[in-house]
């Protein structure tokens, strides 16, 4: 891993924790352990975590199988391995009978499950691919990459797979979307809809249990507002006030306000007013604008980066922005210039799951809502979209917000002897706002 400079006995002790970890997971594999579940906070290096697990796994004389969410983090692993260990041959096991030219001649294209060796190897496919064929042949691991993406009920078939499995993953990402209304399995003691590391978590008391001590990505300062999304305890691995930005002129006014308090302090939220009928419902073109509005002044002030002792000029490209409604990505896009029309990217926090940019700007998910219901209570898409910046976040929202989460009373929809989670999430909202406004970084337009 990199080391930043000016290291501190904090972060020794850090890398020290991340260290046990590793050491931890490569041990119980290379014991042959059955079942080990590995929680990572945004930007860990959980994919490192992995690559290296994986590269243990096969050095050892091990068949691997790796199972992915999406075509793309499967190439992506694929290539990696590929470029760590060149002469060791990994094999892309997938659907479509054409392989993609930039895998690179180390990885081989596999389609069917009678083309992929019996010997020691790596195989790389998606938990769809995994689950949709006949495995004859178990592997002796397979490791599960994001894998609170996946649903009990598309992991029972990877299961033919390996009698032996390693899950690492995020838990404070979004939930499986499951198309159907999965009330009937709530109780059951193994719901199909619920990410499988939580149903192996509360069922299978041998796994073993790790969790990574520190975020590479996040700045010292927003750690806080994130950590408070989890069930452990992480830190950021970046030194208080390593990160910001210098901004020569940015206009005048609240948007410029909230940039200079995003500048020094790494987050910050701008509201303008709701209207006394309520705030629009998916589409708020205000809103809209006034995101575009602070991307564009980002870059018209010439902004420098600041990142762990080194500066460079903000480009277009380093801008991310989100929305939970694709009606509201596509009301910010349409309000780029056409100059960063292809550079800033817009979309739903599920699209950046596992996506990073040095800036984010991002609509906060109940901006457009007075009633909150169980379903706007869930922080998935919130921790998302508060978790992908390196140096800077600003959130965008109506002013009601706060009022709102002090209003609202959740109800306890859960069925008997579940947790609340929609009073959890009510609590985590409520939390994260507070804090913007009690440490003085939540800025009011006019």
């Amino acid at each position: 891993m990199p080391r930043p400079p000016n290291s501190t006995d904090r972060y020794r002790a850090l890398k020290t924790s991340v260290d046990e970890v590793h050491r931890t997971l490569l041990e119980h594999v290379a014991s042959g352990g059955d079942i080990a579940v590995v929680k990572a906070p945004p930007g860990s290096g959980k994919t490192y975590l992995l690559l290296e697990a994986v590269a243990h796994a096969r050095a050892l004389g091990k068949r691997v199988a790796v199972a992915t969410q999406t075509n793309a983090q499967a190439h992506d692993v694929c290539m990696r391995l590929a470029s760590r260990a060149p002469s060791v041959p990994c094999f892309r096991f997938a659907g479509a009978s054409t392989a993609p030219q930039n895998l690179g001649p180390a990885v081989q294209w596999a389609v069917k499950p009678a083309e992929l060796p019996l010997g020691p190897c790596v195989a790389v496919g998606t938990s769809a691919k995994w689950g949709a064929v006949e495995i004859v042949h178990p592997f002796d691991v397979l490791f599960i990459d994001e894998a609170w993406q996946l649903s009990w009920a598309n992991f029972m078939p990877m299961q033919q797979v390996s009698g032996r499995f390693v899950m690492i993953g995020d838990p404070g990402q979004i939930p499986p979307i499951v198309p159907i209304d999965p009330a009937r399995w709530e109780t059951a003691p193994t719901p199909p809809h619920r990410a499988a590391p939580e149903v192996v978590l509360a069922r299978v008391g041998r796994a073993l249990r790790l969790a990574l001590p520190a975020t590479w990505r996040l700045p010292y300062e927003t750690t806080s507002f994130v950590r408070d999304f989890y069930d452990f305890d992480f830190d950021a691995v970046a030194e208080p006030g390593a990160r910001g930005l210098l901004m020569s002129s940015a206009g005048s006014g609240a948007v410029r306000d909230a940039l200079q308090t995003m500048g020094s302090a790494t987050i910050a939220g701008l509201t303008i007013r709701t209207p006394e009928h309520g705030p629009p419902v998916e589409r708020d073109d205000e809103i809209a604008s006034l995101a575009v509005e602070a991307a564009c002044r980002l870059l018209e002030a010439e902004t420098t980066v600041v990142m762990d002792g080194k500066s460079s000029l903000l480009q277009p490209e380093d801008i991310g922005l989100a929305a939970t409604h694709r009606v509201m990505n596509s009301a910010m896009q349409l309000r780029i210039p056409a100059a960063y029309r292809d550079k800033l990217w817009v979309d739903t926090p599920e699209r950046w799951q596992g996506l990073e940019r040095r800036i984010m700007i991002v609509v906060h998910p109940l901006s457009g809502v007075t009633r909150p219901s169980s379903f706007d209570l869930e922080t998935g898409r919130l921790c998302v979209m508060a978790s992908r910046h390196q140096v800077g976040l600003l959130v965008v929202s109506r002013d009601h917000v706060g009022q709102t989460l002090d209003d609202h009373v959740p109800s306890a929809e859960q069925a008997p002897g579940l947790p609340d989670i929609t009073g959890r999430g009510h609590d985590q909202h409520l939390r994260f706002w507070k804090r913007l406004q009690e440490q003085g970084q939540l800025v009011r337009a006019a």
